[in-house]
């Protein structure tokens, strides 16, 4: 699943979405894939998936280790 550039919906709001049904399906039991990895999977700017995670990070879905990665909480 790739974002839409056609949708109404904001493009990081899409990434975030799809973070989401990642986490929840188990695609990401307990860590992301690289920042520069996911990105590209995504057809996104990293600036755009740094929002998506920062909001994943307020709602207490993941956590960010500094250098190690976007980790996923029970």
């Amino acid at each position: 699943m790739t974002v839409d550039p056609d949708s109404t919906e904001l493009v990081w709001e899409q990434v975030l979405r799809i973070l989401r049904e990642r986490i929840a399906d188990g695609t990401y039991p307990v860590r992301l894939p690289g920042e520069l990895a996911l990105a590209q999977e995504l057809g996104v700017a990293r600036q755009t998936l740094r929002r998506a995670i920062a909001v994943l990070v307020d709602e207490g879905v993941v956590t960010v280790v500094r250098n190690k990665g976007v980790y996923v909480k029970k």
